[in-house]
């Protein structure tokens, strides 16, 4: 009995430590994510500090991607702004 007790034990802890591992590096990837598009936002003439800490990463990888296209910038500029507006 003592022996499942123990094993359980272990497995939540584990599991917690995996979770907690696993927000510090989606917290990582967003903070590093948000750092690189300060730049392009600048660049573009949008001020970063617009974007708010409000933000998902879906709606933070959707501004990288737009960035990131082919579009004029003037379009970019139209659509981040619009994300952020609409947040």
């Amino acid at each position: 009995m003592n022996f499942k007790m123990t094993a359980a034990a272990v497995l939540i802890a584990l599991s917690a430590g995996g979770a907690a591992l696993a927000d510090g590096h989606a917290s990582q990837g967003f903070n590093m994510l948000q750092t690189a598009l300060m730049s392009d936002l600048e660049r573009l003439g949008i001020d970063p500090s617009s974007m708010g800490d409000d933000l998902t990463l879906g709606q933070i990888a959707t501004i990288k991607a737009i960035v990131d296209s082919s579009d004029a910038d003037s379009q970019k500029k139209g659509q981040i702004e619009a994300i952020i507006r609409n947040n």
